[in-house]
């Protein structure tokens, strides 16, 4: 059970070990794609040092800086909840694509550099908060894509980075924008891997055009940055339903996947990761909500049960309803020490998440609810998803058996 450091951990540890050992990073699943993470990490601020050295300027670009940065944070904040739901696509930046591009396009190398962070940032911060090495990965790939294209631009363009009036540059800021969104998928893809549908690939070259009319915007016609803006969001939170989780079918109460959709899903995605892990979740005496409040009432824990579900995981992890309130999420590249962690963060999410009831007189009240949760993980639970499910199943028996509100895994 989560709590006791010999279970969730595999054993006790000494502090001095404990916290550089247990790093994520470590446990990627090849020793080759582990030194290639790191040579992008190293690789990307050795490039960034050196254009710093090469070329400063220290002065330049910094309204353009501060107006792209601002429209992304706002812009960022606006699509937070479109952005979790967003399917997994191949660039990085997700929803910042468009304004860290338009910065490779406009902004001195280390400016655009700083947006890239800026953007993942934000994203780790505010939307998921994957392991620490991925985010530091894909922001890396992305500071290398900027460099990329900067370079390109330079290469071709001798006024770059100015004025974008000059129809004739559309064609090479086009060829920029695919060598942005190329380098950056093939860097990124490498870890997360390239099983993505067509309509992904679309949304990201989409995003990465989309830069284009930002950058002419900032330095032509700044006025029309918050329209464009505006546009931005609409369009993406519009288009969050088309790459989210490769259109599978969800539950029509919970928007969570229903269980044949997640184990159709399963099948063509976690099946294929060497590692994964399996969160089996049962609403603690759900029928007493029911019963106590009316079945409206226990719909909405429900349906906040499943949001919080999705806030807490990746867009690549598969949260499905089996129905009642039993959840199961499927967490591909995910250890069985690290699935022990995000269930209990969910545990303790769920656990605090409150549904206002209509009461009479008009005294406010809520209702509130608690989880199991069985974990287990592939391989060291068993080798085929039937079987690690069937583990899970059984942890969270044993989590209600010894109280509720708990987390157990195998021992």
């Amino acid at each position: 059970m989560v709590g006791d450091p010999a279970t969730a951990g595999g054993g006790p540890r000494r502090r001095s070990s404990g916290v550089v050992a247990n790093w994520a990073l470590w446990r990627v699943r090849t020793r080759a794609l582990l030194a290639f993470v790191l040579c992008v990490d190293v690789l990307a601020l050795g490039a960034t040092v050196l254009v710093a050295v090469l070329l400063p300027r220290p002065l330049t670009g910094v309204t353009g800086f501060a107006v792209l940065g601002a429209g992304l944070l706002v812009c960022a904040e606006l699509c937070r909840s479109a952005e979790r739901e967003r399917g997994e696509t191949l660039l990085g930046p997700g929803f910042g694509t468009p304004w860290v591009f338009a910065g490779a396009v406009v902004l001195p190398p280390v400016p655009a550099v700083v947006l890239a962070v800026v953007s993942g940032a934000h994203g780790w911060l505010r939307v998921r908060r994957r392991p620490p090495y991925r985010q530091v990965f894909e922001v890396a790939a992305t500071a290398l894509a900027v460099l990329l294209a900067g370079a390109f631009l330079a290469a071709t363009v001798p006024e770059h980075p100015g004025s974008l009036g000059d129809l004739r540059l559309m064609g090479l800021l086009m060829v920029a924008a695919l060598v942005f969104a190329g380098a950056d998928a093939v860097l990124t893809g490498a870890v997360r891997g390239y099983r993505v549908g067509r309509s992904a690939v679309l949304f990201d070259v989409a995003m990465a055009a989309l830069g284009i009319a930002l950058a002419w915007a900032v330095v032509d016609s700044p006025l029309i940055v918050p329209l464009l803006a505006a546009a931005l969001v609409v369009l993406y939170r519009g288009s969050a339903a088309v790459t989210a989780k490769a259109g599978s079918p969800a539950d029509a109460m919970t928007g969570a996947l229903t269980a044949s959709a997640c184990w159709d899903a399963a099948r063509a995605g976690v099946l294929a990761a060497p590692v994964f892990s399996v969160l089996v979740l049962d609403l603690d005496r759900f029928g007493d909500v029911n019963d106590h409040h009316g079945r409206s009432i226990g719909d909405a824990v429900l349906r906040a049960i499943a949001g919080a579900l999705r806030a807490e995981v990746r867009s690549a992890d598969l949260v499905g309803r089996s129905g009642g309130g039993e959840f199961a999420v499927l967490l591909p590249g995910t250890s069985r020490f690290d699935a022990l962690a995000i269930a209990e963060r969910i545990r303790l999410r769920v656990a605090s998440t409150a549904v206002a009831v209509k009461a009479p007189y008009g005294s406010p009240q809520f209702a509130w609810a608690t989880v199991s949760v069985g974990v287990a993980a592939r391989p060291v639970d068993g080798d085929t998803l039937a079987v690690v499910f069937g583990v899970a199943s059984m942890a969270v028996r044993r989590a209600k058996a010894a109280g509720r509100n708990r987390t157990v895994c195998p021992e």
